[in-house]
């Protein structure tokens, strides 16, 4: 007899309760995870702690480009930009990735090295933002990495939106580390139209015609791009990484959020940050790493035996984390 869905999704619930870190583990990875010098030690090539030095590996975007990609943002709700980062560089940040993920971390803890937070800092995507989210605009405080495992049927995140209603005072980017391929599950989206469409008939609870759903499906926009590149949407854009069709090596790539200065921002991107400041003080980017991780186990349920950590590092760190932000705080 086959099982019910209600046993099948207690026996997942079983499997991961089996897998959570045993206490000595917890306690052992907590007082790593605190230790900036342990982190240093594990990926000697990256910093922490250190802001760029002024010039550093210019983005390239070139002025035609970057027009023409605001246009398609304004029009469509997403932007594309081909091979925008130092090769040099993403080779450093996919290393940085597999080394934390070889030491039995979850790969959002790539973001303590300042590679992570530095990389949207140069002049050229500063100025590429300011154009698409305004003058003085801020960075929230929600970041993630993402490893999708070379493996065909293995897929990224579900269809989802990041903010909804939140109109040009919100931009999502998103950086490959390795190419995304329609092979290794490369990012699709919905285009504004289509993807508001979708959005009201769902919170409507309301069906839609046939009709409208093949045209939707011929909607679907892929976004194949090279490693180094930067793509980037709106807060209502449907989005989700597909799934891989055959490729053999793994997708990892790394998300960050931007929001217009004063703008009504919510109280899980808070604290907001200004890019024009120092690098964020390492307890503040800990705080942003465990305060996403203990969200996004609903795209990624095996993180659920780090929750326990997460946790804990959470409730360390958040008072701190709240004195050092260096922007307004969030409505």
């Amino acid at each position: 007899m086959a099982a019910s869905p209600q046993q099948f999704a207690s026996a997942i619930q079983a499997l991961l309760k089996m897998s959570e870190l045993s206490p000595e583990e917890m306690q052992r990875r907590f007082e790593e995870a605190l230790d900036v010098d342990r982190w240093r030690r594990l990926v000697p090539f990256a910093s922490i702690g250190e802001d760029p030095p002024d010039g550093a590996e210019p983005a390239l975007i070139s002025d035609e480009d970057a027009a023409a990609e605001k246009r398609r943002l304004d029009r469509d709700g997403y932007f594309r930009l081909h091979r925008v980062f130092d090769s040099a560089r993403i080779a450093r940040m996919r290393r940085t990735v597999e080394a934390v993920r070889a030491d039995g971390w979850p790969v959002a803890f790539a973001f303590v090295f300042d590679d992570f937070w530095s990389i949207a800092r140069t002049p050229r995507i500063a100025s590429f933002l300011e154009g698409t989210v305004g003058e003085g605009y801020l960075q929230n405080t929600v970041v993630w990495a993402h490893w999708v495992s070379g493996e065909r049927g293995v897929a990224g995140w579900s269809p989802h939106d990041d903010y909804r209603g939140s109109g040009d005072t919100f931009l999502s980017l998103w950086i490959p580390l390795s190419d995304a391929s329609v092979d290794n599950g490369c990012m699709f989206l919905l285009p504004a139209d289509a993807s508001r469409e979708i959005s009201t008939a769902v919170d409507e609870q309301r069906d839609l015609p046939s009709s409208t759903f093949r045209r939707m499906l011929q909607d679907i926009i892929a976004l194949p791009v090279p490693a180094g590149s930067m793509i980037g949407w709106r807060g209502d854009l449907l989005h989700w990484g597909g799934a891989n069709a055959g490729g053999a090596e793994p997708r990892l790539s790394l998300a960050l959020e931007f929001r217009a200065r004063g703008a009504r921002a919510s109280r899980f991107e808070s604290p907001l940050i200004d890019p024009r400041a120092s690098l964020p003080a390492f307890e503040l980017r800990l705080f942003a790493i465990v305060k996403a991780l203990r969200e996004y186990t609903k795209f990624e349920p095996l993180l659920a035996r780090y929750l326990p950590l997460a946790e804990r590092i959470f409730a360390e760190t958040a008072d701190a984390s709240a004195s050092r932000s260096n922007a307004p705080p969030a409505s």
